[in-house]
């Protein structure tokens, strides 16, 4: 009997200390970045100070060991969607059930968001998605970029820089997934790109492959070895939820195909319902190409986001003030016409139109 009893004891023992050990193989160490020290299976949200100014940023780190995502909204501060979206995921990701961590910057351009600004910071008229990997000693725009660079991009293995079309554009909701000539980082960017579930992904070369003179966020990444994606979705400068709903199930996608997520990682059965892998394949653009007015003036369209067009196509018109025509625009590529001007201002040299070119 005793035997029986110490044997069961013993048993019992290795279980333990196997569970134990399982345990110690998922766990994470606590994240210890970004001035912060968050432990597993928890969030911490706060204003991080860069210059004369301060980023909102979440760090939810999962309380099981994984890769971690960076999701940016507000590189630009006219562009709406993401910014709701970004709080939505937020708030219902469930760090206890949680692979890896999710750094979240709600917005990185706050003075550009107060200011309504297209693009550009009001406090010194430069383009944070341009300025990249910046400067510790330079503008608060070029030190926003420094921040990020040495203290966001230096913590990710992947990036998510979302956008949308400000108050002068349409476009049709895709995915800038780059080029760097490097077969296993392309691949990996690829497959990421194609697991947000975005109808159209654009594969581009254009970037510098200079990490000191990166210009870009994502290239940033890139150039760092570590996958960088835009998403482009919404347009006008609206704060549409639909928008926000597709960029909350863009995410959920990702972090599904990086095996960030279980179904109980998320709150809500709206967002469950959204972690569904995409299941129908992207079509690829290869590159965009734009058509610029040669002139001065009002700009009509003769076409629409989503259109197919051939080249020699006229796809829009520059008129006077005093509505007198002055110049035909033509498409000097076949594609599908992903952005558009759709405010008249247009001033020489320009972009009117984005066409996509198949790959």
């Amino acid at each position: 009997m005793l035997q029986f009893i110490f044997g069961a004891m013993m048993r019992y023992l290795f279980t333990m200390m196997m569970g134990l050990h399982l345990s110690a193989a998922f766990a994470q160490a606590p994240f210890v970045g970004i001035a912060q020290h968050v432990l597993p299976g928890s969030v911490h949200a706060w204003m991080q100070p860069v210059g004369k100014t301060a980023l909102p940023i979440t760090v939810i780190h999962g309380q099981f060991s994984g890769p971690v995502l960076t999701l940016t909204a507000g590189i630009h501060g006219d562009e709406f969607p993401a910014i709701f979206a970004l709080q939505q995921l937020a708030q219902n990701i469930r760090p206890d059930q949680l692979h890896g961590t999710l750094i979240v910057v709600h917005l990185a351009n706050l003075e550009g968001f107060h200011g309504r600004r297209i693009a550009l910071s009001p406090v010194d008229e430069k383009n944070l998605n341009r300025v990249f990997p910046g400067r510790a000693e330079g503008t608060l725009t070029e030190q926003i970029a420094y921040f990020m660079t040495e203290n966001i991009i230096s913590q990710t293995d992947y990036l998510l820089d979302i956008h949308s079309g400000s108050a002068n554009q349409t476009l049709l909701p895709h995915v800038y997934s780059p080029v760097m000539h490097q077969a296993p980082l392309d691949e990996k960017t690829l497959a990421f790109a194609k697991s947000l579930g975005i109808p159209q992904i654009v594969l581009y070369d254009e970037r510098p492959h200079d990490p000191a003179h990166s210009i870009s966020y994502p290239n940033t990444a890139q150039t760092r070895g570590k996958p960088g994606l835009t998403l482009e979705v919404g347009q006008l400068g609206q704060r549409s939820a639909e928008d926000s709903a597709l960029i909350v199930q863009a995410c959920l996608n990702a972090m599904r195909h990086l095996n960030m997520l279980d179904p109980s990682a998320v709150n809500g059965s709206a967002m469950v319902a959204s972690t569904a892998q995409p299941k129908s394949q992207p079509v690829l653009y290869r590159k965009l190409v734009e058509v610029h007015s040669p002139v001065t003036g009002i700009f009509y369209p003769l076409v629409k986001v989503g259109d197919a067009v051939v080249s020699g196509q006229a796809v829009g018109r520059v008129a006077n003030y005093f509505g007198q025509p002055l110049e035909t625009l033509y498409a000097p590529v076949a594609g599908t016409v992903l952005m558009q001007k759709e405010t008249p201002p247009i001033r020489e040299g320009e972009s009117t139109i984005d066409i996509g070119v198949l790959q």
